[in-house]
């Protein structure tokens, strides 16, 4: 079981980390042109060197960041939970897988929303001289969900074999 939980926060860790490396960075989609490159992320737009932060962002981008925060959130939340559920001194550790799954759920689910409308709204090739390609951030934040995922399962696999609590235990 001790391997199991490890592995389970290891992923919980990893997780983490990839989302949030995938929130700040800005290699989600690039453009290349005949002359120039250009690349844009959640935060922040570069063309030909020059980077800006547009005024008023598209609301799918605000969308996709909201969402990706919440994810964060809720992933520091799960990882915190199974730290705590190494260790046996609160009277509610036994809980604490369980309450590691459901947040790592909640951030796999606002990590699949965030991402399925970043693709759904930012795919629009209009002029054929421009070859628009999604990069590394944006798969980046692609893999944070099947790992958050994995840190769900195992989770609750850790809840569902942890030894009871309370009067089942007598």
């Amino acid at each position: 079981m001790l391997v199991c939980r490890i592995f389970t926060l290891l992923v919980a860790c990893l997780s983490i980390i990839c989302l949030l490396i995938a929130l700040v960075t800005d290699y989600w989609l690039v453009a290349y042109g005949a002359k120039d490159i250009s690349y844009n992320g959640l935060w922040k737009t570069c063309v030909a060197g020059r980077c800006f932060a547009p005024a008023v962002p598209d609301g799918y981008i605000v969308a996709t960041r909201v969402l990706l925060i919440l994810a964060s959130l809720a992933a520091l939340a799960s990882t915190v939970c199974l730290v705590a559920s190494f260790t046996q001194c609160t009277p509610h550790s036994m809980h604490g897988p369980l309450i590691a799954s459901i947040t790592a759920f909640v951030a796999g689910s606002c990590t699949l929303i965030a991402v399925t409308v970043y693709t759904a709204e930012s795919w629009e090739n209009n002029n054929a001289s421009i070859q628009r390609t999604y990069e590394w951030s944006f798969y980046l934040a692609w893999t944070t969900f099947p790992s958050l995922l994995l840190t769900g399962i195992f989770s609750l696999v850790l809840y569902r074999r942890s030894p009871a609590s309370g009067y089942e235990t007598v």
